[in-house]
């Protein structure tokens, strides 16, 4: 059975309203460090994500519901884990499209591939808008979705012809961080990516910056916290030596890779840094607090949903591309004056 914020509450002894201030962040709310951080491992025990399909149910329910059809499609599967950094977009997403009462309808990504090699419709009657979530490299399944849809935008994706588009330069914001490592002082990094097509530009950089990536421990760990912490963890059964830094494309592989390190007795940051990307809920009380870059993920959901809507109503006939800035967030998972220091016996 799905964990619900009411189970979160009972199981810290705390009311629901306070579990729900500190998912939304409410830098009003006044609370106890320890209260807090047994609330945030509460929820990262239980993988609990908030409903939002509920949520928009239960406004909708007093609103009187419009005509224009909104749907999104999601990055992830339905039957995998939820997606911290796409669900907080998704939040942002609902609440645009609940103060608006749209109709709206979500999709799978592995639902929307057997749509379309069935030939069947997305839905029964062509969608208003679209939002695509991540990159899709099948054209034909581009060239479907565009007549599943008066209107599509895109996020975190390709751009698309003719959609609009809002979401960081990934790329920029990646070079943040190894910026970031660079004037600490660094001189070796290991990267762990999620996407084959970004690695060259993100090697490239690194080395123009005078990084040296050590090749052992640089790796495509797909995403994926759990893959991330095995792939580290054999490296260092091997008795292989971990670089300065660990240079993570996403909090996820981060915090698996932290983890598979203090497993295995390393100290963080003192034998090996660990750096990730987005700042998701989990980065801020790891077991060492991660350091990372912000993407302000909520606002790329509204953003996105506002232009979509404008579009819709306006009939505006040009795509926009929007790029929303990021901000480097520095914890205590590297160490700043550029050095490891290694145990004696090492």
């Amino acid at each position: 059975m799905k964990t619900t914020i009411k189970d979160i509450a009972r199981a810290c002894g705390v009311s629901v309203g306070l579990v729900s201030r500190i998912l939304n962040g409410d830098e009003t709310l006044r609370c106890t460090p320890q209260t807090r951080e047994k609330i945030l491992r509460e929820i990262e025990r239980t993988s609990y994500t908030p409903n939002y399909n509920a949520r928009m149910l239960a406004n909708n329910s007093v609103k009187e519901e419009s005509d224009i059809r909104i749907g999104y499609i999601t990055y992830k599967g339905a039957v995998m884990k939820p997606n911290p950094f796409f669900d907080r977009i998704i939040e942002g997403i609902t609440a645009i499209l609940i103060n608006s009462r749209c109709q709206v309808y979500q999709y799978y990504i592995d639902e929307v591939h057997e749509l379309y090699r069935q030939k069947k419709p997305l839905c029964e009657k062509k969608l208003d808008g679209l939002v695509l979530f991540g990159s899709i490299d099948d054209d034909g399944l581009i060239q479907w979705l565009r007549r599943q849809s008066l209107y599509i935008s895109s996020i975190y994706g390709d751009i698309i012809e003719n959609a609009d588009f809002v979401g960081s330069d990934l790329s920029s914001t990646i070079n943040l961080m190894l910026d970031y490592i660079a004037r600490l002082g660094y001189k070796e990094i290991g990267i762990v990516s999620g996407d084959r097509h970004r690695e060259p530009a993100l090697f490239t950089y690194a080395e123009s910056i005078g990084l040296h990536i050590v090749k052992q421990f640089s790796f495509n760990a797909e995403n994926e916290m759990r893959r991330s912490y095995e792939m580290m963890k054999w490296r260092l059964e091997q008795g292989l030596k971990p670089p300065q830094v660990m240079c993570c494309m996403n909090d996820e592989m981060a915090l698996g890779v932290m983890n598979a390190a203090l497993d295995a007795g390393l100290r963080v940051p003192e034998d090996v840094s660990v750096t990730g990307h987005d700042d998701i809920l989990k980065s801020s009380y790891s077991r060492v607090p991660l350091t990372t870059v912000r993407i302000y993920k909520e606002e790329i959901g509204r953003l996105v949903t506002d232009l979509l809507l404008e579009r819709i109503n306006y009939k505006r006939k040009f795509p926009v591309k929007l790029l929303v800035p990021c901000e480097l967030v520095v914890r205590k998972s590297i160490q700043k004056n550029g050095k490891v220091t290694r145990r004696n016996d090492e």
